[in-house]
């Protein structure tokens, strides 16, 4: 490890943008410099996550199954 992780805004080749935590050592090897440094971090936050919802039950679930027998079916 060489030297604290600084966030860079790389630019792959097919086009698409990503942000990567580099040192300054691979960022050079990258082809990038301080004009490529993301800002502090307050100007995008992450969408906070949603809250855990209980799951419902299959509404044609049913409780018994037909071949054991019980409401409605013939135990005979």
């Amino acid at each position: 490890m060489s030297g604290p992780l600084r966030k860079y805004r790389y630019v792959s080749p097919g086009g698409s943008e990503s942000v990567l935590k580099l040192s300054a050592d691979d960022a050079e090897r990258h082809g990038l410099s301080e004009e490529d440094l993301v800002e502090g971090g307050a100007s995008r936050k992450a969408a906070p996550p949603a809250p855990n919802k209980a799951r419902t039950t299959a509404v044609n679930k049913a409780r018994v199954p037909r071949s054991k027998g019980g409401a409605g079916g013939d135990d005979s």
